[in-house]
């Protein structure tokens, strides 16, 4: 059970990077920003002291920028060493946070003279990034004159507010360069007014004032564009930060509550409590999986699929969605198998499908239609270029308010919303977009002002003679027959809770956090059925023990855990014959489920092939709603 003060700073923190980066897009002042982050960087973590150090042009000499608590005479004129032995070093040459608990008892480094003036007695050190082959702006400190100790989420909170630093640090420089620029514009221009008035006689110092224009030009276009992107992560943290804070709210209130009915001794109408908490956690799994989709970074398990099973058997989940709403689905004669993720799809048109229910706010129709359309060389779909061939379609119509052709060329961008603050981040389409051009597929948007609007998703026919997909899995967890788990997980929560799952389901589970702690055990004769594994662990990280456990275990069954591996995404490259993935959150059903179907598929074909391809089942009978 979180405990109430873990979860108090956890919100603090959280309420502090979403101050810092509304006050960081506003701010045009460096001093102001780097300040402001001083200030509300000790908020956070419940300091007295803070300072932010600039490196200088030698790249050792750090200068004393901005603080908080520092006595007259400090800020801008105190100079730090980042030399060897000393902690800024250390944090410059590593890039990690350095904490130091006491520095009354350090033998690690020596500190300056005017930080033990100061009564500092503990200090954490982490980097502040420089833009891209750019080296760091300097350090972030944050001191206390009590020795205290900093705890995990305390580095993890300081590494991704020094990220937010930086990118507002970037910001402001790209600000400045391109005022330069605009000078230097200017400046060019006034040269060629002159040089028109002797034409004849500096052809060659005009072509050359011509050329420095258009170089600026470029870099002045350049450096907008950076700006641009600049903004595009403001509202990311912005949207997040807001979203997130919301679902915390439920996940900690509702804990809270679970935990004052437990002392009470009244645990009748708990379930509530705790059905509201697992909702929260999955609304915010389903949020970074957004995320990642419009990057096009989720990793889809694509197979064929059924799509008029899909969504015949979504019927009810989308009836409950619409409320007063009426729902037409025409499933088309013969449609063909698609090639697709069938639970990201049952995403994507609930997505839709709530996106038509907000446009009829006094009530409408939504139809849903799927159909077979082959595209040829000459056809095209919003003016991009798509693939020729055969494409299965899933149309989805509303009779809502309709949007002009400005709003739809800009549907799909990240973040662009109609709806009001708070409402919407701005995502669903991009997911949707992004989930279609992962598949091979495209997206097709239909609208006219006050007569509603079509979304064609379309998906590549899967080729024939292969299994087909025709709805999720939604079964009971299977259980096990003592066979044993090696369960190779860094996060001790997530273990925990993997673990816990396992001996419910009948397994004997080992336990270790890292590939260190694997490889022994995995070369040792002990019994190993299968290894449950995270792909980012520290050191070896889990694709590379796998194949190191292979060599002494040839047909080792494989289930790696993790929560976004770029490597991932593309599955075919990332997974040998007995392996498969699992994308956190998960469900524990669903780990269940994929562990019971890879142990019982017959061993490894060393040709290179495995038994049918699986699902990642969905169920909801032992764990409804609890994601790792």
């Amino acid at each position: 059970m979180i405990e109430t003060e873990t979860i108090a700073a956890l919100l603090r923190q959280q309420e502090v990077l979403a101050k810092f980066g509304e006050m960081a897009l506003r701010s045009e002042s460096l001093d102001d920003i780097l300040n402001e982050a001083c200030r509300l960087v000790g908020e956070a973590l419940g300091t007295d002291l803070a300072k932010v150090m600039e490196m200088q042009d030698d790249g050792v000499t750090l200068s004393v920028r901005a603080g908080v608590g520092w006595h007259a005479g400090i800020i801008g004129k105190v100079t730090v060493k980042a030399v060897k032995g000393s902690s800024e070093g250390y944090a410059l040459q590593t890039g990690q946070p350095v904490m130091s608990d006491n520095i009354d008892n350090e033998t690690r480094f020596v500190y300056a003279d005017f930080i033990k003036e100061s009564g500092v007695k503990a200090i954490v050190s982490v980097i502040i990034l420089g833009a891209e082959d750019k080296p760091p702006f300097g350090i972030l400190q944050v001191d206390s004159r009590t020795p205290r100790k900093f705890v995990e989420r305390d580095t993890k909170f300081l590494r991704g507010y020094a990220n937010l630093l930086a990118a507002a640090v970037d910001r402001l420089r790209v600000a400045d360069a391109m005022r330069g620029a605009q000078v230097a514009l200017q400046t060019s221009e006034t040269a060629l007014r002159r040089a028109n008035e002797t034409l004849e006689e500096r052809v060659a110092e005009r072509t050359s004032a011509f050329e420095a224009e258009q170089g600026h030009r470029e870099v002045a276009e350049s450096q907008l564009r950076q700006s641009q992107k600049m903004d595009a992560i403001g509202q990311l943290t912005g949207g997040i930060a807001h979203d997130f804070n919301n679902l915390l709210t439920g996940i900690t209130g509702s804990l809270d509550l679970i935990r004052r009915r437990l002392e009470a001794g009244r645990i009748q109408d708990i379930g509530r409590f705790i059905d509201a908490a697992s909702t929260s956690a999955l609304r915010a799994a389903a949020l970074t999986h957004r995320l990642l989709a419009f990057a096009r970074r989720q990793s889809l398990d694509t197979k064929p699929s059924d799509v008029n099973a899909l969504v015949a058997g979504m019927d009810d989940l989308l009836r409950r969605t619409l409320g007063k709403h009426a729902l037409d689905i025409v499933l088309g004669a013969d449609l063909w198998p698609a090639m697709t993720d069938a639970n990201q799809l049952e995403n994507a048109i609930l997505n839709l499908a709530i996106n038509a229910r907000d446009a009829m706010p006094d009530g409408g129709r939504l139809s849903i239609e799927t159909m077979n359309i082959s595209l040829d060389e000459t056809h095209s779909l919003s003016n991009e270029e798509v693939t020729p061939g055969p494409y299965v379609v899933i149309s989805v119509s509303d009779t809502g308010s309709g949007m002009t052709p400005e709003v739809i060329a800009k549907a799909i961008d990240p973040f662009f919303t109609t709806k009001a603050i708070g409402q919407g981040t701005g995502l669903g389409l991009s997911m949707i977009y992004g989930f279609a051009k992962q598949s091979g597929g495209h997206v097709r948007i239909e609208s006219e002002v006050g007569r509603g609007t079509t979304v064609k998703l379309y998906l590549p026919r899967a080729q024939r003679g292969v299994a087909v997909v025709s709805g999720l899995d939604r079964s009971d967890t299977p259980r096990g027959d003592g066979e044993t788990v090696l369960v190779v997980e860094d996060d001790p929560t997530v273990r925990l809770l993997i673990l816990e799952v396992l001996k419910e389901l009948s397994y004997v589970p080992l336990e270790v956090s890292d590939s260190r702690q694997a490889l022994p055990i995995l070369r040792s004769g002990q019994r190993v059925d299968m290894m449950v594994s995270d792909v980012g662990l520290p050191g070896l990280d889990g694709r590379h023990l796998a194949e190191m456990a292979r060599e002494t275990r040839p047909d080792l069954k494989v289930l790696f855990v993790t929560a976004y591996a770029s490597a991932a995404t593309i599955r075919s490259d990332f997974l040998a014959p007995g392996m498969d993935l699992l994308t956190k959150p998960f469900t524990l059903d669903a780990l269940g489920s994929k562990i019971r179907q890879m142990l019982q598929q017959p061993g490894i074909d060393r040709e290179g092939s495995t038994s049918t391809p699986e699902n990642d089942p969905h169920s909801h009978s032992r764990y409804p709603n609890s994601p790792v």
